[in-house]
């Protein structure tokens, strides 16, 4: 009767002591910290890309130099003033392979790259900015954060 007690004694407080955490004091306010400071920086670089004239006032839009990368065969990129564009990454390689999904899916993206080496996939081209938040707003449903670019020129 007496191991039973003990038993119902150590059980228990093995699994509280266990529960404990290990880490120093501290830890989690520093990571707090880090990722308030992130937002903080982010919101400047944020209202940099808002777009002046001939786009100003138009939400979500972006106005940044881009080139077409050296493997793209599609013009619209360069011919067209309101880019609908899907993807946004640091590597060639994803917005590569972003491209090659949309392409197996009967889209006609392209790959541009701006003056930060950002690669952008756009997934649409048009003249109008009408037609091209209208077919933005659709692509939302699958990419949340579709936005328009327009070059700067």
């Amino acid at each position: 009767m007496k191991k039973l007690i003990y038993l119902a004694l150590i059980v228990p407080s093995i699994l509280v002591v266990s529960c404990k955490t290990t880490h120093p004091a501290g830890i989690y306010a520093k990571a707090q910290s880090t990722e308030q400071q992130s937002s903080v920086i982010a919101a400047p670089a944020t209202q940099a890309q808002v777009p002046s004239n001939p786009v100003s006032g138009k939400e979500n839009v972006r106005k940044e130099n881009f080139k077409p990368i050296a493997t793209e065969t599609n013009q619209d990129v360069v011919n067209k003033k309101y880019h609908v564009v899907v993807g946004s990454f640091g590597s060639q390689l994803n917005a590569q392979n972003l491209a090659a999904t949309l392409k197996k899916e009967g889209k006609n993206p392209a790959v541009v790259v701006n003056e930060n080496n950002m690669y952008r996939v756009i997934i649409a081209s048009y003249d109008d900015y009408a037609q091209a938040t209208s077919a933005k707003v659709e692509l939302q449903s699958r990419f949340a954060d579709a936005w328009l670019l327009v070059q700067n020129k």
